[in-house]
């Protein structure tokens, strides 16, 4: 976008703030020639600019002014500034909360639910704005108002529906800001699904309630929840049933006696030996009014379901399609989510794998490396996230190596200093490799990490000359688990060393060329586990008795009994014979 459309967009912003800003203050005023007409231009302006919280008080304002003046319905109200209230939380607007709370307390003052009333002007009045000061006052006298009238209230003469007793119907309003509460963070559809069906069978005193979701490509109406009765999921075609004929049509339904209405089926009754009595069935609609699902509410406990209820699921079911389509939307998200880490993954692998192919005597060195250092990670009790960046870093710290010449890279014998200096610009390469690649920002110490692996903590390492801590940790790690790999894996110019041997290289390298913790940590780990990664490419299984014999001890116990000079507990000798069986067996 230009600077000047940007520019016009935010006057545009700014006058639509204004106006409804000022429209707020008349209604602190109660002025009564207030008009929506405005006010819904300003609203179709805010959704198209996509300013929501601008949406939400436009929405809260229409509610407020349509209930006072115009008439309209307490129930469709609420379902107004319900929805304002979801907007006002998604787009994180105090001022948009604030306006909200402030005018559903007006509107619960004027249905005499002083109680209701107070609780959401004191909240309205918790949320403290600098250019909010001249409302306060206002609505800090609004307040002393409800207070005098709820002192004076006789409690007997409260509305019956709203006198909390067993088999008596919630308070509409708390159920509705049961379920908005609850819709604003749930994000996992099974268990929306359970809390709205459950809210809505208490706030309608109803014996059962079934949610079921539009599933358009399959033409199915599935549900996970059917309260009373076993979990589990129910699929039909979307155009069988009371619910398919309301997802199909529309049409809310309200059978007062399901026996007699011929679009019951008795067969569901017959099976489960339930009797249905009453059926209140209505369906889901999203923003856009697009139908996304069916409640479906049986057998109301004091009788038939009213207009009341109907209005009551309406308030509920507008704030429940939005949630719904968000959890959809999420799920959605987290699927293309996983399919991106995974193709991330893949390329990894690939890229991992192309080292490999460069010479077949060091293949499946990057894999072992990898396994070293999520072994130390375990150790280390590390997160996920902290594992899945190390283990991307370890599978391609030699990645530079694609630049270095093969007949060094593949030279039998000792390399001369030339070829050595060479070879070690595969780490400055690694970081540049890899620092082209665009990732996400959870991995983007990748580069940093794969390339510091031949740093020493000394600092007399390569290529940045890095020392101590300044080296990120993944980088010490990668450095234990690169060098130990190394020295136990033939080479073009070697031999494997012997166990005892590069266990030492290790020990004498504390401090010096690595971080004395992290190979503490390599030490702790049991042989068991480093005999699984010596052995991962190679067709071997591990004896059951021999793998319950060499957890028993970690590397550092296996290096004390081969120092010992004169032989050891004979069951010692055992675990030395057991772990060199494996050791050497991969050296042919």
């Amino acid at each position: 976008m230009s600077k000047l459309a940007t520019d016009v967009q935010d006057t545009q912003i700014t006058e639509i703030r204004d106006f409804l800003l000022k429209t707020f203050d008349s209604v602190l005023d109660d002025t009564k020639a207030l008009k929506t007409t405005k006010i819904e231009q300003c609203h179709k302006k805010a959704i198209s600019l996509k300013a929501f919280d601008l949406v939400s008080i436009s929405m809260s304002l229409i509610g407020y002014i349509g209930y006072r003046w115009n008439q309209e319905r307490y129930y469709k109200t609420l379902n107004i500034l319900n929805d304002a209230h979801y907007l006002a939380n998604s787009s994180n607007s105090l001022l948009a909360l604030k306006i909200n709370m402030y005018l559903m307390a007006q509107i619960e003052f004027f249905e005499q639910n002083y109680s209701q009333s107070l609780e959401l002007i004191e909240a309205a009045l918790h949320i403290k704005l600098e250019d909010t000061l001249d409302f306060d006052e206002k609505i800090q006298n609004s307040k002393t108002k409800i207070e005098k009238h709820n002192k004076q209230r006789v409690i007997s003469s409260a509305p019956p529906s709203f006198i909390p007793e067993n088999n008596k119907q919630e308070d509409p309003l708390i159920a509705l800001l049961k379920v908005g509460r609850t819709i604003a963070v749930e994000t996992n559809i099974d268990t929306l699904l359970t809390i709205i069906a459950q809210e809505i069978k208490q706030a309608l005193n109803a014996d059962r309630c079934t949610v079921f979701l539009l599933d358009e490509e399959k033409h199915e109406l599935w549900s996970k929840v059917a309260l009373g009765l076993e979990m589990q999921e129910i699929r039909f075609a979307s155009n069988l049933g009371l619910a398919g004929h309301v997802a199909t049509t529309g049409e809310t339904v309200n059978i007062k006696d399901a026996y007699t209405d011929r679009r019951f089926n008795k067969e569901i009754d017959m099976q489960t030996g339930y009797k249905t009595k009453t059926i209140l069935c209505m369906p889901i609609r999203n923003l856009s009014h697009q139908i996304v699902g069916v409640f479906q509410v049986l057998n109301k406990k004091d009788g038939e379901f009213s207009d009341k209820d109907e209005d009551l699921l309406i308030a509920i079911g507008s704030s429940a399609g939005i949630a719904l389509e968000n959890a959809n939307l999420f799920n959605k998200q987290k699927i293309l989510i996983e399919e991106q880490k995974q193709l991330f993954s893949s390329f990894i692998d690939t890229l991992s794998a192309s080292i490999d192919a460069r010479d077949k005597i060091t293949s499946g060195h990057s894999k072992r490396v990898t396994m070293y250092a999520s072994l130390i990670c375990d150790e280390l009790d590390m997160n996920e996230k902290e594992k899945e960046v190390i283990k991307h870093a370890s599978l391609l710290h030699d990645i530079g190596k694609i630049g270095i010449k093969d007949s060094i890279l593949q030279k039998e014998g000792k390399l001369t200093p030339e070829e050595y200096d060479h070879i070690k610009l595969h780490a400055n390469m690694t970081h540049d490799i890899l620092g082209k690649i665009y990732v996400s920002k959870e991995f983007e110490n990748v580069a940093q990490i794969a390339s510091s692996h031949h740093e020493k903590y000394d600092g007399t390492g390569y290529f940045l000359g890095l020392k101590g801590d300044d080296i990120p940790l993944g980088g010490r790690i990668l450095a234990v688990s690169d060098v130990f790999d190394a020295i136990t894996s033939k080479r073009h110019y070697r031999s494997k060393m012997k166990i005892e041997d590069a266990i030492k290289v290790l020990i004498d390298g504390s401090n010096k060329h690595f971080d004395k913790k992290i190979v503490d940590v390599f030490l702790s780990i049991t042989c068991d586990k480093i005999i699984h990664v010596l052995t991962c490419d190679f067709n071997l299984e591990i004896a059951l008795n021999d793998k319950l014999l060499l957890e028993k001890y970690k590397l550092a116990d296996l290096y004390a009994i081969l120092q010992k000079e004169e032989e050891g507990e004979s069951h010692e000798k055992t675990v030395a014979q057991v772990f060199s069986k494996y050791y050497n067996f991969t050296q042919n």
